[in-house]
């Protein structure tokens, strides 16, 4: 059995995080132990206005998934299984590319607490944000096309058939609520900090280039699939593929149903929520996704594809 693991972005974050992972599994600890005291107590014991600070919530999400991976990787070793692809949303490609051997995973958590400090300072003025869309995107797009003459504001996210993210700067975002409520979408507004995945990220994208480029970052072990493409990172410029992906648009359907069309018989969510689980699920029901947020959903998942 071909079996995808994939790991979930910002917004999945809760307090208690982690600590099933770090009490069952030694390889799972072993990660724990190796970041800060203080993000560890932020995983375990953080509050939800903490857990909401983008550079408090990268590096406690990228820590608690390659935590999960590591203990994955101990029960499937130990029942002869393979992980055959991977991928993650946003934030949670960092978490593939450290478990597809890209980087270390100490390496990593460097890079995305960085990341994240950035991605707050960025977004620090609160002049723009993002908000879910239910709705075909052909509405969608149109009531984009009708609010942007108020200001930048383009989809960012493609989760689902029926759900698509947007970020833009606020004037826009309001304009575009107005028209979509006329329109009988749904809009939710998402508890972030600012746009992003929007252009309002390119100067993010740029440091991020250069900070990348001091790293050794090797081929991957097996296929990671990139949000911007929904396909494999190629060999060649690893850097660039990676850092444009903070100011450009997450292709998570296109990814999904690529990886399905590449053999994919079952995935697995690993680390916190269970968010994927469920866009997976509206992108194709006749392929079965397995939530392992903690160790009793890991053992079920391991079982249910052993």
């Amino acid at each position: 059995m071909k079996i995808a693991v994939v790991f979930s972005g910002q917004g999945a974050q809760k307090a208690g995080m982690g600590k099933s992972f770090y009490d069952a599994s030694r390889a799972a600890r072993d990660i724990l132990d190796a970041i800060p005291s203080r993000t560890l107590e932020y995983c375990f014991n953080g509050s939800e206005q903490e857990l909401s600070r983008t550079e408090i919530t990268q590096p406690c999400l990228y820590a608690v998934s390659c935590a999960g991976a590591a203990a994955l990787s101990e029960l499937f070793n130990e029942n002869g299984l393979e992980v055959s692809m991977t991928a993650g949303f946003s934030l949670g490609e960092y978490s593939a590319l450290c478990f597809g051997g890209v980087f270390s995973f100490s390496d990593g958590l460097d890079i995305v607490s960085k990341r994240g400090e950035w991605m707050a300072q960025a977004a620090g003025d609160g002049k723009s944000g993002m908000a879910a869309v239910l709705g075909t995107l052909d509405k969608i797009n149109e009531a984009v096309e009708y609010a942007s003459d108020a200001g930048m504001i383009l989809p960012v996210n493609y989760n689902s058939p029926k759900q698509t993210v947007v970020a833009g700067e606020n004037a826009a975002l309001a304009k575009f609520g107005e028209k979509a409520a006329q329109m009988g979408l749904r809009v939710i507004p998402l508890s972030v900090s600012g746009a992003f995945h929007s252009p309002l990220m390119a100067g993010v994208a740029d440091k991020l280039k250069e900070l990348l480029a001091k790293y050794q970052l090797s081929s991957p072990r097996i296929p990671i699939y990139s949000n911007v493409t929904a396909r494999p990172f190629e060999g060649g410029d690893l850097v660039s593929q990676i850092s444009v992906q903070v100011k450009s648009p997450v292709k998570w359907e296109e990814t999904v149903r690529n990886m399905i069309n590449d053999g994919a018989e079952a995935f697995i969510e690993v680390g916190a929520g269970s968010t994927l689980c469920g866009l997976i699920r509206r992108i194709d029901k006749s392929v079965p996704a397995y939530c392992a947020e903690d160790m009793d959903g890991l053992i079920k998942a391991v079982e249910a594809v052993r």
